[in-house]
């Protein structure tokens, strides 16, 4: 399954936001801060994570944690779970299969799969030939 529930420390964590954005009159769970003497622009969403995600990756002493890394995981293994690309793309929010196909990276052993699959899709063609050809039934020994 692709989505899960969210945990209970998560669910507190958006509603906290969701009243704090109801106080604040934003009509957005996450609004763009103010900067040093500047009031919070609560009419704009927040644009860019990268600070938070910077101070949080220095906060947990992570050497590389790169801010996409967990969206390659998802679009990784949603592909190897069958997930078609343009319900993938959809997912990610992309516009086109090419930048989907950026965050996407088949294992070795998912790369060998596929190969079998088609393996056996093309013995079932020869073998189903065979048999309207020739009338007589055709068994392949790499087809289960």
């Amino acid at each position: 399954m692709l989505y899960r529930r969210l945990d209970d420390e998560a669910t507190s964590v958006l509603k906290r936001r969701v009243d704090l954005a109801k106080a604040a009159g934003s009509r957005f769970v996450f609004w763009s801060p103010g900067g040093p003497g500047r009031a919070a622009n609560i009419e704009r969403p927040i644009g860019s994570v990268r600070k938070a995600h910077d101070a949080a990756i220095e906060r947990a002493d992570l050497q590389q944690f790169r801010l996409y890394d967990l969206r390659h995981t998802f679009a990784t293994r949603a592909a190897q779970a069958g997930v078609d690309v343009l319900t993938l793309a959809a997912l990610l929010g992309h516009t086109t299969v090419q930048m989907t196909s950026r965050y996407v990276h088949p294992t070795d052993v998912h790369k060998a799969e596929a190969a079998k699959k088609l393996e056996t899709y093309n013995a079932q063609l020869v073998a189903e030939m065979i048999q309207k050809q020739f009338g007589v039934p055709a068994i392949s020994t790499t087809v289960n």
